[in-house]
């Protein structure tokens, strides 16, 4: 869902200084790990009443029932509990108390405000008041740790997203640009290419040392 940066670093910044006369003989690129790049993606109109999408910087918060979870996917369902659930994986999306929203039988017309309040119509046409959906956001994003099918942890604790909104019958689109895409693997290729040229390259050096030596 969201775009991850291959970041290069210069290896040839030796981390010891060395002895006068003596140059680094390293060069090259490595890669110096993955950064996710939260950026808001693109709003996809589904109009699915548990279609839940944020705009701004935050997180649903959802539970396995063991482990809280962080994640920007909002499509849900209903399960057999009525509790509403992630689609891709049944777990209960919690509300700003860090329990389980629960749509009981009998209610029709669900609404979602733009704070996360959950509502719907009673039997007797009354609006009823079901609960609200909890919006948070870490201290830093750069430590979320990766859980797959767009989970994320975080290793602090999580305060509420006071600048987001959530918005009904939307679903939120991959952040993932094509064209960076291509850039990223351009570079990464590039970077692979020039540590292969610089292995050869030294290699070459080596053996003509090593003939050098060997004439003596």
């Amino acid at each position: 869902m969201f775009r991850a940066h291959f970041p290069f670093d210069d290896a040839n910044q030796t981390p010891y200084e060395l002895p006068p006369g003596h140059a680094d003989q390293t060069g090259g690129v490595s890669l110096s790990g993955t950064v996710t790049d939260f950026a808001q993606g693109p709003l996809e109109v589904t109009n699915r009443d548990f279609d839940l999408a944020i705009l701004g910087p935050g997180f649903f918060e959802v539970s396995d029932g063991d482990q809280q979870f962080l994640t920007r996917n909002g499509k849900l369902t209903l399960a057999l509990d009525n509790a509403l659930v992630t689609a891709d994986q049944g777990f209960p999306i919690m509300d700003v108390g860090g329990q389980p929203i629960v749509i009981p039988d009998g209610i029709s017309d669900v609404a979602v405000a733009a704070d996360g309040m959950v509502s719907g119509v009673g039997q007797a046409g009354e609006t009823v008041l079901l609960g609200q959906v909890g919006v948070v956001e870490p201290p830093d994003v750069a430590l979320l740790t990766k859980e797959g099918d767009g989970l994320y942890r975080s290793p602090e604790p999580v305060a509420p997203a006071l600048q987001a909104q959530v918005r009904q019958g939307v679903l939120e689109g991959s952040s993932t640009d094509p064209v960076h895409s291509m850039v990223d693997l351009i570079e990464t290729s590039r970077a692979f290419e020039m540590n292969m040229n610089l292995v050869r390259y030294q290699d070459e050096m080596l053996g003509q040392l090593i003939q050098s030596v060997a004439r003596k």
